[in-house]
């Protein structure tokens, strides 16, 4: 077990004997008995107050508590020093030595700070470190403008109260956490949400649209931005978002996020295992650590661990009602910017009644009908366009629903089943035959054999007698 202290300057060299005690008392619940020295302080290079715990927890689930811990122990002794706390770190970076990254103060609050000039230590601290060099892995990702606004979204009057209050705590955030003094118990005041619902019911276009209404760009990042093939790669790619994010000062929008806060592996047994859960780990903390607001999106939220859960505030995006399904199909006829030539018969209130369609449905119905209107020439949508481009998505959405998993075994109909059995038995007889028929011809062989050797005058019969009989048995 070892924990390394990376202070912020030779200043804090004075409590971290204490720090070292408590540290000690406070997380062998956690890692067990802690030796002497397994805990070693340096003076960084950055001006940050950091900690690293190389090891894992005995006990799966406890790395925000111990996170939570462990900043509360470093602030009772350091009040201003906002720790960083970085859990599981060996297996991020199983070589990692702090010495390399900082100036070794022997971990020593009795050694001279005279050691060390003044001028080396300005020159170290100019040295930026690869270790700690996540802005470098941040330039992969950019923010961009929001395309949507609310204006141009259909949400029930439940979801936007709660997007409002979510977003709200961004807005009132200097009133409440600096004049009414909540950020001494809150250092960080974040909105994290999680969208969940079924497909094509808006939640990307939320995301898009509270951005706007902020006033700020969106960064968008899935799974696959995070996902390494390198162990130990995971930790440091979702860093390096939410870094991205914190630069820009951008809405953090995590797309298909199932995979991403999925339970954590309780039975760690392998390098990648660890490495996934590591890679959860470290987005709880980035999650603790980030002023910001931070959007999640998925169709199984029932994968998530509950840890994020309890972290999350959970918006459920559910099916529009006629109501809301007869404004969305305004908003894609009528919408700003739109200059479909629609016929007079165009009936949304007959659309919204006939198929119970989500936003991304009724769009592709519309782009359906004008594309093949388009292409026949015409210059007019009517009403039976989009009726035939609406039935025409609606067999397909019931088709994806209805359709097989072609990664299990093949099933059979009850005549494709009969035949394969046929052709086994004929197999099966036909092998038996030809066994049967080999037999024969081999206790002819050895009768022959028999009476060649009994016409011997030596009396012996041979070695070919003896293996044929043996071969005889096995087969009987």
């Amino acid at each position: 077990m070892k924990i390394y202290l990376v202070l912020r300057s030779e200043d804090d060299l004075r409590n971290v004997n204490i720090l070292k005690g408590d540290i000690s008392r406070n997380l062998s619940k956690y890692y067990g008995r802690f030796a002497d020295d397994c805990c070693e302080a340096f003076v960084g290079n950055n001006g940050l107050f950091e900690v690293y715990v190389m090891d894992n927890p005995r006990f799966p689930n406890k790395e925000p508590e111990i996170a939570e811990l462990l900043r509360r122990l470093v602030s009772n002794l350091y009040p201003n020093a906002q720790p960083r706390i970085n859990l599981d770190y060996a297996a991020l970076n199983p070589s990692f030595d702090p010495k390399a990254i900082t100036r070794n103060t022997s971990a020593s609050a009795n050694e001279p700070e005279s050691n060390i000039g003044s001028e080396n230590i300005s020159n170290q601290r100019k040295k930026p470190s690869d270790e700690f060099d996540y802005e470098k892995l941040s330039e992969n990702y950019e923010a961009e403008e929001p395309k949507y606004s609310f204006d141009q979204i259909i949400l029930s009057d439940t979801i936007r109260e709660q997007i409002m209050e979510a977003v709200g705590t961004i807005q009132v955030e200097h009133k409440v956490f600096d004049e009414w003094g909540l950020r001494s118990i809150i250092p960080n005041a974040s909105s994290a949400m999680s969208f969940y619902g079924p497909p094509g019911t808006g939640k990307s276009m939320a995301a898009e649209a509270i951005a706007n209404k902020l006033g700020k760009k969106i960064l968008r990042a899935t799974y696959a931005d995070i996902e390494s093939k390198f162990h130990g790669e995971g930790p440091k790619m979702v860093k390096a978002i939410f870094r991205a994010a914190e630069r820009d000062d951008a809405i953090l929008f995590l797309d298909e996020s199932d995979s991403l806060l999925s339970k954590r592996l309780t039975n760690v047994s392998d390098g990648s295992a660890q490495a996934i859960n590591s890679m959860r780990s470290q987005l709880l903390i980035c999650l603790e650590q980030f002023r910001g607001i931070v959007i999640f999106a998925t169709n199984l939220v029932v994968n998530y661990d509950k840890a994020f859960l309890s972290r999350l505030i959970n918006i459920e995006f559910t099916v529009p009602d006629k109501e809301a399904r007869k404004a969305i199909w305004y908003q894609h006829l009528w919408g700003k910017g739109l200059h479909i030539p629609l016929a007079d018969d165009v009936d949304t209130d007959e659309l919204s009644e006939k198929f119970v369609f989500c936003g991304r449905e009724i769009k592709n119905s519309v782009k359906d009908a004008c594309v093949t209107v388009a292409i026949a020439g015409r210059d007019m949508v009517t009403q039976a366009d989009l009726i035939k481009s609406a039935e025409k998505t609606k067999v397909e959405s019931e088709k994806v629903l209805k359709a097989d998993d072609h990664t299990k075994s093949i099933k059979l109909n009850d005549e494709q089943a009969d035949a394969v059995k046929k052709a086994i038995n004929d197999k099966l007889d036909n092998t038996k035959s030809i066994s049967v028929d080999e037999l024969n011809s081999e206790e002819a062989a050895e009768e022959s054999d028999s009476s060649h050797v009994n016409s011997n005058s030596n009396g012996h019969t041979n070695k070919p007698h003896n293996k044929s009989n043996k071969k005889r048995r096995q087969r009987r």
